[in-house]
């Protein structure tokens, strides 16, 4: 996976860096979901410190998820414009999300 760094390329390649950030957002929910999963099984018995410790890092991880949900919205689609509102582009991204899933589960 590349990233752009210079002003001209992001401009020109706005697709593919929302394309990326988009992708690093699904990245890290789907590891948010495995990390959760093993904090369950490792919750018992000996492990249960290890537990708590791995369910930390399903916070973080879940706030860094976050993070990059609000670096989507700063990289506004083209047909947006300048003046588009953060809750009609946060309306657009969910309907976005829930077809992906549906296709995802299909």
């Amino acid at each position: 996976m590349s990233t752009a760094t210079d002003e001209a390329t992001l401009l020109a390649d706005e697709h593919t860096v929302r394309q990326d950030i988009d992708q690093l957002h699904a990245d890290a929910l789907e590891l948010a979901r495995r990390t959760k999963a093993l904090a369950t099984v490792l919750d018992h018995g000996d492990y249960s410190a290890t537990g708590g410790r791995v369910r930390t890092a399903v916070t973080h991880i879940w706030r860094a998820a976050e993070d990059l949900h609000s670096a989507f919205h700063t990289a506004p689609p083209r047909c947006a414009g300048p003046d588009a509102s953060l809750s009609g582009l946060c309306g657009r991204r969910m309907r976005y999300l829930a077809a992906r899933v549906a296709r995802s589960t299909e």
